[in-house]
């Protein structure tokens, strides 16, 4: 079995850490190491807008030495998201399963994390920019204020800025722990429009199933003549969820039960 997740977020335990399931994700490691042949981290497992690596490691060793010893049991590959593009991006020809993609060409699986199709979060050239994109702007500003003011800093934002155009004030609070995924934003020209067209892109280059993370929904569905499925988040106060593929058969499940929520025949 492989399995898919994404968008942890780890952060260092401040204020601005959205994770608390420590306790879970080892249980759910302790799963993944007894019942899969695979595991890939689709992007954004550290929170590395707001915090620095060596305060995450400190603070939640227990989980990063669990995922270190899973390597020496089953395949691990490390797909960078935008959140934890740095430092990571330079290892990505390192041979150490760091990867801005993941393919699979015996079952047909791509598995990236997808910023690059989100205007606001991407990087220019993935494997050479530095150049921050502009949602990380908006994430350290709201990191210092979660420090100051409050760590719901981000209901009170929305709250101050409800007179702003719609558009404009969703763009705002871009961050990806808080997405963009309202019909209206879509409506006035939002870049998730992105999304679909490049599940259909990968698709046509021989893809079966693409699977992303970054938009935090999780999602399994018929897509043309292919699979689009998303991993979820393990943040923003929802029920983790992950992506299940074994033979034939993909599966949406909540992380903490192992309850299938959907699944499809290949």
């Amino acid at each position: 079995m492989k399995v898919f997740i994404s968008d942890l977020h780890i952060g260092d335990g401040s204020r601005t850490d959205d994770f608390r399931r420590d306790k879970e994700l080892l249980k759910f490691l302790e799963f993944v190491e007894r019942e899969a042949q695979e595991l890939v981290v689709v992007g954004d497992l550290f929170e590395l807008w707001q915090a620095e690596l060596d305060k995450i490691l400190f603070k939640h060793i227990d989980v990063v030495n669990k995922i270190l010893n899973l390597r020496k049991k089953l395949k691990v590959t490390y797909v960078i998201g935008n959140h934890d593009y740095i430092p990571f991006v330079k290892l990505v020809k390192a041979n150490v399963g760091i990867q801005i993609e993941y393919r699979d060409e015996e079952s047909g699986i791509v598995a990236e994390h997808g910023n690059r199709y989100d205007v606001f979060n991407r990087y220019r050239n993935p494997l050479k920019s530095i150049k921050w994109p502009p949602g990380r702007y908006f994430t350290v500003f709201l990191a210092e204020m979660e420090r100051l003011i409050n760590p719901d800093i981000d209901t009170w934002f929305k709250n101050t800025m409800e007179n702003v155009d719609e558009f404009l004030r969703e763009a705002a609070l871009i961050r990806n722990k808080v997405t963009p995924s309202s019909k209206e934003y879509l409506a006035k020209g939002g870049h998730f429009g992105e999304f679909e067209e490049a599940v259909r892109s990968h698709m046509r280059k021989g893809a079966k199933i693409v699977i992303f993370g970054h938009t935090h929904k999780a999602q399994l569905d018929v897509m043309g003549d292919g699979i689009y499925a998303n991993c979820g988040s393990w943040v923003d106060s929802v029920d983790p969820t992950y992506i299940a593929y074994s033979g034939n058969k993909i599966v949406l499940r909540e992380a903490l039960t192992h309850k299938s929520i959907k699944s499809l025949v290949v």
